[in-house]
């Protein structure tokens, strides 16, 4: 799905179909979609979004914030898979400036820093390609990117002790 996804991109510049949504109705979307995934790889679900978060609008296409989100959490599970912590948060914040911010965060090793602006790039792969223990075509975050970049949000990743954290950001739809 992600590579017939990324060749529609790339081949017609595909853009978003927008729709004005709360983030309520997005988190419910989300939620509806990667919570067995996360359950049946053995993994806790949490999903952590504050009130004045939920109620705000954003503009963005559904099937695409819900496709990143899988892109996401997909990529959270394979690489905390040996984790000590075996939890997924989904969150949804506020953000001071008029933004909404949407996260993904593990409880793995998370990312080498020389790695952390390759990883949105396609095709590439952060381990060894003779030592690689995940399978993947590294597609995923790129198409992640493309998608968010395309509904003019911005998407980033930093680290926390432990584990890595995704976060997506758009404005606020007034």
């Amino acid at each position: 799905n992600n590579i017939l996804q990324l060749a529609k991109m790339t081949r017609t510049d595909l853009q978003p179909d927008l729709k004005s949504l709360t983030v309520a109705e997005l988190m419910d979307g989300i939620q509806s979609k990667v919570s067995t995934q996360i359950e049946s790889a053995g993994f806790e679900f949490k999903l952590l979004c504050g009130q004045d978060a939920s109620q705000a609008k954003i503009k963005v296409n559904p099937d695409w914030l819900i496709q990143i989100m899988i892109n996401l959490v997909d990529n959270a599970i394979k690489f905390s898979a040996k984790a000590d912590n075996k939890v997924i948060e989904l969150g949804c914040d506020f953000l001071d400036n008029g933004h909404i911010q949407f996260k993904v965060r593990d409880y793995g090793p998370g990312i080498a820093k020389d790695q952390m602006r390759k990883i949105f790039k396609l095709f590439y792969r952060t381990e060894n390609e003779l030592t690689r223990e995940t399978v993947g075509t590294g597609i995923g975050l790129a198409l992640a990117h493309q998608m968010t970049m395309n509904m003019k949000g911005k998407i980033d990743v930093v680290n926390v002790k432990p584990g890595a954290e995704f976060g997506i950001v758009f404005s606020l739809d007034n």
